[in-house]
C-alpha cells in the first residue's frame, strides 16, 4: 500500500518519520556503510524530474548519511544507457539510480542490455506526477465526456501526439484508446516538444502529457486539458477532474519516481537507504517544493516497489504485445 506525503494526507507523515527524527537502530545495520561518497545516476537529461528530485533530496541525504552524495546524469537511447550502467555497477550501495516508469516501459518495448525487474533492487518509490490529456482550444468539448463523444464521432479523422513509438505518452493514449473503443492515428514526433507543438498548431488532435510539462502552454490557452490521468487530482489543477471520476474508473495512469540499486545490494543498505529517503522526503518544505514542481511525495517499501516494478513490466509487455509494437 503506498503511503502518501501530499498535503492532503499529511498525518501519514508519522508513520514514516520527518526529517530530523532519529532512524531505529535497525535500520541504521551495514557494518561501516556508507564509508565515501556515494553517486546518484540519472539516465536523463539536466532539468528533468528525476534530475531536480535527485539534486532536492542528495543535499539533504548526504547530511544524513555523512558522506557527500553527487549526482551524474548519463542519459541516452530512452534512459537505457544509464540504467545499465547502474545495472552493472558493484552492488555495494555506492552507485544509485533515480529513475521514472520509463524503467519499466522502455525494455517493455525494445531491447535492453538488463532485466528491469531482476537485475536492480528497488529501494522505494518517492513521488508521483499527474499527466493531462490535452487538446487544440478549438476542439468543441469542455469536458472529458465530451470530447468522448467527439472523438467517436469524428472516427479516424482524429490524432495523437507523441514523442515516438513506444514512449509512455504514446503507451498511455493506446490504453486509452482501448478504453473509449476509439481509434485514432499516432503522430510520432521528435521528443515532446515537438508533439506539443503539433496540437498547439492544431495538425493533431491530442497529447498526453505532465502537469509540469504543459503547465504555461495550458495557462497561456495554448493547450486546453481534457482530463487528469491519475486516480487523484494534482493539487496544481485541483478543478480538473481526472478520467476514472469521469466515467472510466480503470484509467489510472501517472508517472512514478523511484530509486534503485543494482541487484544483489545487501538488504541492510537497501532499508538504510529507504528509511534515510523516508525522513527526508516527509519533511513539509521537501512536499512543498516537489508540489511546485508537480509531484506528490510519496514512499513505498523496498517490496511494494519491487512488487509494482514486477506488475508493470507485465502490464507494458501486454500492452506492446496486443498492439503488434515490435521490440528494437
Amino acid at each position: 500500500m503506498k503511503r502518501s506525503f501530499s498535503p492532503t494526507r499529511a498525518a501519514l507523515a508519522v508513520t514514516l518519520g520527518l526529517a530530523g527524527v532519529a532512524v531505529p537502530a535497525a535500520a541504521r545495520a551495514g557494518g561501516d556503510y556508507p564509508s565515501r561518497p556515494i553517486k546518484i545516476v540519472v539516465p536523463y537529461t539536466p532539468g528533468t524530474s528525476p534530475d531536480t528530485l535527485s539534486r532536492l533530496l542528495s543535499e539533504k541525504l548526504a547530511a544524513r548519511l555523512g558522506q557527500s552524495v553527487v549526482v551524474e546524469n548519463k542519459p541516452g537511447a530512452a534512459a537505457a544507457i544509464g540504467t545499465a550502467y547502474v545495472a552493472k555497477a558493484a552492488p555495494d550501495g555506492y552507485t544509485l539510480m533515480m529513475s521514472l516508469n520509463t524503467h519499466v516501459i522502455t525494455p517493455a518495448s525494445r531491447k535492453t542490455p538488463y532485466d528491469p525487474v531482476k537485475d536492480f533492487a528497488p529501494i522505494g518509490q518517492i513521488a508521483s506526477g499527474q499527466m493531462l490529456i490535452l487538446t487544440h482550444p478549438s476542439v468543441p468539448a469542455k469536458t472529458f465526456p465530451e470530447f468522448v463523444a467527439y472523438l467517436k464521432k469524428m472516427g479516424d479523422e482524429v490524432s495523437y501526439s507523441s514523442p515516438g513509438p513506444g514512449s509512455t505518452t504514446h503507451l498511455y493514449s493506446l490504453v486509452l484508446q482501448d478504453m473509449l473503443g476509439t481509434k485514432m492515428r499516432h503522430i510520432p514526433a521528435n521528443g515532446m516538444g515537438v508533439a506539443a507543438m503539433d496540437v498547439m498548431q492544431n495538425s493533431s488532435t491530442m497529447l498526453i502529457s505532465t502537469v509540469e510539462a504543459s503547465r504555461a502552454n495550458v495557462a497561456s490557452g495554448k493547450l486546453k486539458p481534457m482530463a487528469q490521468t491519475g486516480r487523484l487530482r494534482s493539487q496544481l489543477v485541483p478543478d480538473l477532474p481526472t478520467v476514472a471520476e469521469s466515467g472510466y474508473p480503470d484509467y489510472d495512469l501517472s508517472i512514478w519516481v523511484g530509486m534503485y540499486a543494482p541487484a544483489g545490494t545487501p538488504k541492510a543498505i537497501v532499508q538504510r537507504l529507504h528509511d534515510e529517503i523516508g525522513a527526508i522526503m516527509g519533511a513539509p518544505q521537501m512536499r512543498k517544493d516537489l508540489l511546485e514542481k508537480g509531484y506528490d511525495v510519496v514512499l513505498t517499501s523496498p517490496e511494494e516497489f519491487a512488487e509494482l516494478n514486477r506488475k508493470e513490466f507485465a502490464r507494458w509487455k501486454d500492452v506492446v504485445a496486443r498492439h503488434g509494437l515490435q521490440a528494437e
